[in-house]
């Protein structure tokens, strides 16, 4: 049998951000990046497990060209529509849990998504969830570009 190599994050921080670019979705989603403070990493997609010693820091630095594994919701658009991406996250026991949501409507609507989310995955899971947090980036995007918005936890070994 193959061994797994564990990686278990000790530290996060949440960043959200919003872009536009007159040149292509990617270009907007880059601005995002850019904008959230996370464009110089090569972001890896997780699912949305917290462990339950994990600290929240706001003064995490990473090399640019790290690779860093994030839960990421993301949202891209064009001219005249609302989109909005937005996460939510609740530490627990044994362990806590992060939720994304992500769609062509406004921040409430993402944030009454999350609430529910959260809701069920606590109920069940049999988690005991302390109150989730929530951030949450709205953009409605101006005539004639394309748009992009982003939430996302992301953690460091």
């Amino acid at each position: 049998m193959s061994e797994v190599t564990e990686i278990k994050p000790r530290f996060y921080f949440v960043a959200t951000g919003k872009g536009i670019s007159k040149v292509s979705p990617l270009n907007a989603l880059d601005n995002a990046l850019r904008d959230a403070g996370i464009a110089h990493l090569n972001i890896v997609k997780v699912t949305s497990i917290l462990p339950a010693e994990i600290e929240e820091r706001n003064d995490i630095s990473l090399e640019p060209g790290s690779i860093a594994f994030a839960v990421l919701a993301q949202e891209l658009g064009k001219g005249g529509e609302i989109i909005s991406a937005g996460i939510a996250w609740a530490h627990g026991k044994p362990y806590g849990y992060i939720m994304e949501a992500h769609g062509k409507k406004g921040a409430e609507e993402i944030r009454a998504n999350l609430e529910r989310m959260i809701k069920e995955v606590a109920s069940f899971s049999g988690l005991k969830l302390n109150e989730p947090r929530f951030r949450i980036e709205q953009l409605k995007v101006p005539r004639d570009f394309y748009g992009a918005v982003i939430a996302a936890l992301v953690f460091k070994t």
